[in-house]
């Protein structure tokens, strides 16, 4: 946190000094109540006009400064939160998307809503409080010194028994914040997992378990935070009982003074009003020290996701694929235990086009998304020209390729923002992905054409004008290597027959499809047929060669059709 105290540090000097003015000022309260009490038992009515014009002008002026201090406050916690979501994201987008699927949505969801609001609750505004509440007693310890010396010396021997407040409940109360911002995260990720799947859960009556879910997590939220509140409780019980025990230390030690003749009246007020200055500032200290250092946990969380930096990032070199991408023994598990990919190796050659074939789970999707870099703890070598994918940029061998798979993702903005993705590119370029995605046709029958609002993840659009979306995407890039995971399956086969042959025609593009289409017309297009099965090649050639091989190529085939 410190680096953001740093970074508004102007903000946090302004905040600290109408703090320190605003304090002081009400401190002296005590004493301009002192000298209010004196003037009504003498009966000087000219000194009481007098004090009484000073009063006016100084609760005006303390209203002025209280106003500042609140609204640099405000100001400041507001410009910290700010910047802490907006680095938490940036370090959250800078994961890579291995790194990124490790933990669920739900948890980054949390990170930035729940943990930075807890953040704001338990060290900002404590922090500030604190601050305050420190000069307050400083202060009045002072103003103390000033009416009598003796009553100071018990005050401040009493007080010093609430020091024990933050090392009672400190320890305790870190580890229960550390387990409600766990619990926080769960109850988040099941709640999003859950109104995801709204529509499985009407179709299947799965009400009863939705409910009882939710419920169960709801429960275990909800007693983690009566958890934190109670050590809470118990902390501010005990801060309370030792301040009512120095203000009636005061209050009984000035009245037997004002009986022995040695403090006026005027002062016994004054010191009861600045005996609450000193036990309630200590009271809200001790209370708020062990927020603050509950929330280490949590703070160190957000630290974590915020500095987040890719492995070897200095030393990762600029992919190139100007002659081939080759795949060499790769091996592939999700859970370390079964290979997904046992043993592949292949050779990707520049400009040809290849059909990736087999039965559901054979492994295609896997070696797609291993080749486009999307996982690094794979065995084998997998190479970009000479150089192997550990030695390189991850985010930038994205510039080398798109990936169209069979579930599109669309965000909540018109049709020509989910295309460009707020890129600038020519008229002719948009129109022609358009057109060779075959989008032309429906932008002209919905309202507003490239302007229409597709709702939250394509709502508002079918399965197959999301992937004609996704394949004018594809397009209007123009990268080398294309990726289609079953980019066209939601397509009617016309559509996605032609659109099959154009990137077929396109000579200087590297295009890997995985698909189910047994289309004798387009297989014999392609440079080379791999067929797969159980994570390994089984066979691989032309159409032609596989046809006549009369292998297990033929025999899906065969199925197939």
């Amino acid at each position: 946190m410190l680096r953001y105290l740093k970074q508004y540090k102007l903000l946090l000097f302004l905040t600290i000094l109408f703090t320190a003015i605003s304090s002081l000022s009400y401190v002296f309260i005590a004493i301009l109540l002192q000298q209010i009490m004196d003037i009504v038992t003498t009966g000087d009515m000219d000194s009481f006009i007098h004090i009484l014009l000073f009063s006016i002008v100084y609760f005006a002026l303390m209203g002025v400064f209280l106003y500042l201090q609140s609204l640099f406050g405000k100001k400041f916690i507001c410009k910290i939160v700010k910047a802490v979501r907006s680095k938490l994201f940036a370090g959250i987008e800078r994961h890579t998307i291995e790194d990124y699927s490790k933990n669920n949505t739900a948890d980054y969801l949390s990170a930035i809503t729940n943990d930075v609001k807890m953040m704001e609750d338990n060290y900002l505004l404590p922090l500030l409080q604190v601050i305050q509440y420190t000069i307050i007693f400083i202060a009045s310890f002072a103003v103390m010194i000033y009416f009598d010396i003796i009553v100071t010396i018990c005050v401040m021997t009493a007080s010093a028994m609430m020091l024990i407040v933050p090392s009672l409940f400190g320890g305790l109360l870190s580890k229960r914040q550390d387990k409600y911002s766990d619990l926080l995260s769960s109850f988040t990720n099941h709640v999003k997992d859950l109104l995801s799947g709204f529509e499985v859960i009407k179709s299947y009556r799965m009400k009863k378990y939705v409910l009882s879910r939710f419920e169960m997590s709801n429960e275990d939220t909800i007693k983690a935070k009566y958890s934190v509140d109670k050590a809470i409780a118990a902390n501010e019980a005990v801060s309370m009982a030792l301040s009512l025990l120095v203000q009636s230390i005061v209050v009984f030690l000035s009245a037997y003074f004002i009986i022995i003749g040695r403090i006026s009246a005027g002062a016994l007020l004054g010191m009861v009003q600045v005996s609450g200055n000193l036990a309630n500032p200590l009271l809200n200290i001790f209370s708020n020290i062990p927020k603050i250092k509950s929330i280490k946990p949590i703070i160190q969380k957000l630290n974590s996701l915020s500095d987040y930096k890719k492995q070897n990032a200095n030393t990762q070199k600029e992919p190139t694929f100007q002659k081939a991408i080759s795949v060499n023994n790769l091996h592939f598990s999700y859970d370390k235990e079964h290979d997904v990919i046992d043993g592949i190796s292949l050779s990707i050659q520049k400009g040809k086009k290849y059909a990736f074939v087999g039965k559901s789970g054979c492994g295609k999707s896997t070696l797609m998304k291993l080749i486009a870099g999307y996982y690094s703890n794979f065995k084998g070598k997998i190479r970009y020209d000479a150089d192997s994918l550990s030695a390189l940029d991850i985010d930038k061998i994205t510039a080398l390729s798109s990936v169209i798979h069979q579930n599109v993702y669309m965000f909540d903005e018109s049709i020509l923002d989910n295309i460009c993705l707020h890129e600038d590119f020519s008229k002719e370029e948009l129109q022609s992905a358009l057109s060779d995605s075959g989008l032309s046709q429906f932008i002209a029958q919905v309202p507003n054409g490239l302007a229409y609002h597709v709702g939250e993840n394509g709502d508002n659009l079918s399965g197959g004008q999301k992937q004609r979306i996704a394949v004018a995407r594809a397009f209007i890039r123009k990268k080398p290597l294309l990726i289609l995971d079953e980019g066209t399956s939601a397509i009617d086969m016309q559509t996605a027959y032609d659109i099959e042959r154009r990137l077929l025609a396109i000579s200087d593009l590297t295009l890997l499809t995985i698909t189910h289409n047994m289309s004798s017309d387009l297989l014999a297009l392609y440079d080379e047929i791999v067929f797969m099965a159980d994570g390994k090649i089984i066979e691989q050639g032309t159409f032609e060669e596989l046809i006549t091989k009369h292998a297990a190529f033929y025999d899906f085939y065969q199925l197939k059709k």
